[in-house]
């Protein structure tokens, strides 16, 4: 009876030790919305794969692309709350509305601005930083996506006149300096969520979309798209973020895994976005999608016209103080 005894109580003690471990163990999940082919997921997998591979797997890190833990307005409170542990997701400015400076147009006309300004260090980088610290989230990085054009079902009429009315609606995300580089474009804009603007485009609801590079237009809407315009005025970046309350359960030498992980997928994220840019230009033009070019001045010229119209715009939004601080990055 004794014998039957101790071994029910060995028996209970390595179930609780098990379930223990298993709950130890809870997998933290990075939420992700690129496709799952798209060189962000690529990227993204990578830094998971290092920092388990340096932490002994303890946090069993997981990417889930292509929005597969929810939209990105969602997954941003989740992670807010520590709901969800990491992401990789377009930031709103539903928590605050200083959060719309990641889309602001001007801040890099270069690539090798998009190396400065977009790097830990900038003006740019450590407001953005502070901002989201305030929400309980803490950003290890930015996901250079590239430069942002219009991908268009309908040519719009006199694409490079800003000064003339275009006779197209374009989708633009529910964030207001999309809305106002849209205008400033002179075209007439809707908001509509992600998850639904492919059925708005093949419906005839909107024309276009403004926001996405030329990865993205070509992977997400290749077989819808017939024109896309590099007007190349605003950077397309997500940010690599992380529950501020996870962040602070790790230990130092944690932090610094995770951190190096994330500079790193950023710097990826930032050289790709050179060669991706111009790459599926020419994969969106073999595939038949005409490419309704401008000239480096007359890029320059359309940067600068649309920086004089937004920015006084965003000044009353934001605030001097905001404006000032980023306005030091612009060379």
């Amino acid at each position: 009876m004794k014998k039957r005894l101790v071994t029910l109580l060995v028996a209970s003690l390595v179930v609780a030790l098990t379930a223990g471990n298993v709950m130890a163990k809870k997998r933290w999940r990075i939420a992700g919305i690129a496709p799952v082919d798209h060189a962000s997921t690529k990227i993204l997998k990578a830094a998971a794969k290092e920092i388990n591979g340096k932490t002994d797997n303890k946090f069993r890190l997981k990417v889930y692309p292509a929005s597969q833990l929810g939209d990105y307005t969602l997954v941003l409170n989740e992670v807010a709350q520590g709901a969800i542990e990491l992401a990789d997701i377009s930031i709103t400015p539903q928590l605050d509305k200083a959060l719309g400076i990641v889309y602001m147009p001007s801040l890099a006309s270069t690539y090798d601005d998009i190396d400065r300004v977009y790097a830990k260090g900038s003006n740019f980088y450590s407001l953005y930083e502070e901002l989201l610290a305030k929400h309980n989230i803490k950003l290890l990085g930015l996901d250079v996506q590239g430069f942002a054009g219009v991908g268009m079902v309908k040519e719009p009429k006199s694409y490079k006149d800003l000064d003339i009315a275009k006779d197209r609606m374009i989708r633009v995300p529910p964030i207001e300096t999309w809305k106002t580089v849209a205008e400033a474009l002179n075209y007439k804009t809707v908001t509509i969520n992600w998850g639904d603007l492919y059925p708005a485009m093949q419906s005839g609801v909107c024309d276009g979309w403004i926001a996405g590079t030329p990865s993205w237009n070509y992977i997400a809407f290749k077989d819808l798209l017939n024109y896309y315009i590099p007007y190349n005025t605003t950077v397309d970046s997500t940010a690599y973020i992380m529950s501020m309350a996870k962040w602070e359960s790790l230990s130092a030498t944690e932090q610094e895994v995770f951190q190096a992980a994330f500079t790193t997928a950023a710097a990826k994220s930032r050289e790709n976005a050179r060669k991706d840019d111009a790459g599926y230009i020419r994969k969106m033009a073999d595939k038949g999608i005409t490419i309704l070019s401008l000239s480096e001045e007359e890029t320059r010229a359309i940067s600068k016209k649309v920086h004089d119209t937004v920015w006084p715009k965003l000044t009353e939004t934001l605030g001097k103080d905001i404006m000032d601080r980023l306005d030091k990055d612009i060379q």
